[in-house]
C-alpha cells in the first residue's frame, strides 16, 4: 500500500487517516487488500429517527463469515470490518461512511 507521510504507531492507534462516502452496496463493500476500516452511520432526516441503531450484516477482521451486526447511529463504530454485505436499503435512509487508519488510495 502507498504512504502518503509517515503517522506514528501511537498517532495511528485509533485514529482515522483516511476516509470516503459509501455511495453504493449493490455488490457490497471492502477496501483494497482486505483492509480493515470503521463506519459512521447518519440518518437522513434525523427528525424521523426515533432508533439508536441498526442492523448490517458484516465481516470483522477475525471473522470468516458475514453475519448480523448492530451499529449505532451518528458515530464511529468501534468494529474492524473488512466487508459489509450487498444491502443498497440501508442507504435509502441513511448515509454511510467508511474510515480507516490507513491511507487508502481508491481509483
Amino acid at each position: 500500500m502507498a504512504q502518503k507521510g509517515y503517522i506514528s504507531e501511537f498517532m495511528n492507534g485509533g485514529r482515522i487517516v483516511s476516509h470516503g462516502k459509501i455511495e453504493s452496496l449493490e455488490s457490497g463493500f471492502r477496501l483494497p487488500n482486505g483492509t480493515p476500516f470503521s463506519i459512521y452511520i447518519r440518518p437522513k432526516n434525523s427528525e424521523n429517527t426515533s432508533s439508536l441503531d441498526t442492523v448490517l450484516n458484516v465481516k470483522c477482521y477475525q471473522d470468516d463469515e458475514f453475519s448480523d451486526a448492530p451499529v449505532a447511529f451518528n458515530g464511529w463504530s468501534p468494529m474492524a470490518i473488512t466487508e459489509i454485505a450487498p444491502n443498497n436499503d440501508i442507504l435509502e435512509t441513511c448515509d454511510l461512511y467508511w474510515g480507516s487508519g490507513s491511507y487508502i488510495q481508491i481509483s
